[in-house]
């Protein structure tokens, strides 16, 4: 899942037109961490929104917004979807769709049953 940091860091990096290679490069980080941060497969950290601030003027402008996008990546919860396991799938596909929904209420309903 893309995520708004990995938009912003793709865009900015297509304005300006190089590769993730020689964005990597110059901020001094492996391209994978790159590429993770970007397609959204991992988080990204401070410590590469520093480093991409101190690489290029456009990051370093607009550094608080990418601080903040970079904080909300943290805070995301993936689950990984099994072929064999279709109950479990629908289960988790279905609470996906809803978790913003939930009542205090139906949340400690959840918690209780998860606590069993």
């Amino acid at each position: 899942m893309i995520t708004q940091f990995g938009k912003e860091l793709r865009k900015l990096r297509l304005d300006l037109g190089i590769t993730l290679f020689e964005m990597a490069e110059a901020a001094g980080v492996s391209s994978s961490l790159l590429s993770s941060a970007e397609t959204g497969k991992k988080p990204a950290s401070p410590n590469l929104v520093e480093r991409l601030a101190a690489a290029f003027p456009g990051v370093n402008q607009r550094k608080d917004e990418f601080l903040s996008l970079a904080a909300v990546t943290a805070g995301e919860v993936r689950i990984r979807l099994q072929d064999d396991r279709h109950k479990a799938n629908a289960t988790a596909l279905a609470f996906a769709r809803k978790f913003e929904s939930f009542s205090d209420s139906q949340l400690d309903h959840l918690m209780n049953i998860f606590n069993k």
